[in-house]
């Protein structure tokens, strides 16, 4: 059976992305309908609000946060019609999926009462304009905030590999980990000052911690060949004797001298959230 993209994306990140949502949506700390022109963070229930999910993948936050906020019109948008399957499109009530440009979102000026993307600004072009975009949709008063994976030094089940391969394919392997690793916004600094460049309010930042269980190193490794496309072409690329001696040393430094079994990796991830001002 031939694996479509959201396939490969739900083996790969769908399921720790599901985790980050919950951990994300608490720090996103979506205000009260009635709150929103107060423009502090809050944890209150909503009661008639709008939200968007930009870059909504396969749908993790937007569920997330139409089960936290049933009283809610979520919307998720993303540039991947491949993702927006029609089994997802009828999840939740509350939920509508719209295919769409981050960096031009087909909505007016002050649509949402809150817009927050998952996992998209480090595989942007311009993650600046993106940002511009959900502050113009976005209410006076209302929130703006995002989350993106701490890659160099967070994720785990990603650095067995690129060391690994650093090591074994001389040149080459270093090549793909600084690729891998060199993305825009590595620390909390720098989405503090993105945001803040935005003209965003009451700029805060955090690192969120999820972990990803592997059942095994089979799981590991299906998760680590569908989480990056760079990835995927290097193993590819590799010649058999070579590609058989990486996946090796990747299962023993998975394995740690210990038999294969079921492993528990810590991700971290990087998020920040904002204001946007509120009319004179």
């Amino acid at each position: 059976m031939n694996s479509t993209s959201a396939d490969i994306y739900e083996i790969a990140m769908g399921r720790w992305s599901r985790r980050l949502s919950r951990s994300f949506l608490d720090f996103v700390a979506v205000p009260a309908s009635d709150s929103v022109s107060a423009g502090s963070f809050s944890s209150g229930s909503l009661a008639c609000s709008s939200l968007i999910d930009v870059g909504c993948g396969t749908g993790s936050l937007t569920l997330a946060a139409a089960t936290r906020y049933p009283d809610a019109k979520i919307v998720g948008i993303d540039l991947m019609p491949d993702y927006l399957t029609e089994a997802l499109r009828n999840t939740a009530p509350n939920a509508e999926f719209e295919t769409g440009d981050a960096a031009a979102l087909p909505f007016g000026d002050d649509s949402f009462d809150t817009a927050f993307s998952q996992l998209l600004l480090n595989d942007l072009d311009g993650p600046a304009r993106a940002v511009s975009e959900m502050v113009r949709v976005t209410r006076p008063n209302g929130r703006i905030a995002a989350t993106v994976w701490d890659r160099a030094g967070g994720l785990t089940f990603i650095r067995l590999f690129l060391d690994v391969a650093a090591i074994l394919v001389h040149g080459a392997g270093e090549e793909l980990r600084k690729k891998v690793f060199d993305v825009p916004y590595q620390n909390e600094d720098a989405l503090f000052d993105l945001w803040s460049d935005a003209g965003l309010h009451e700029v805060d930042t955090t690192t969120i911690a999820v972990r990803m269980d592997f059942l095994d190193f089979e799981d590991y490794w299906q998760s680590l060949m569908g989480a990056h496309s760079l990835i995927r072409e290097f193993f590819g690329n590799l010649s058999p004797e070579l590609a058989h001696e990486v996946q090796q040393a990747t299962m023993r430094a998975f394995l740690a001298g210990q038999n294969d079994g079921r492993r528990s990796l810590v991700a971290s991830a990087l998020a920040v959230r904002g204001v946007v001002p509120g009319t004179a």
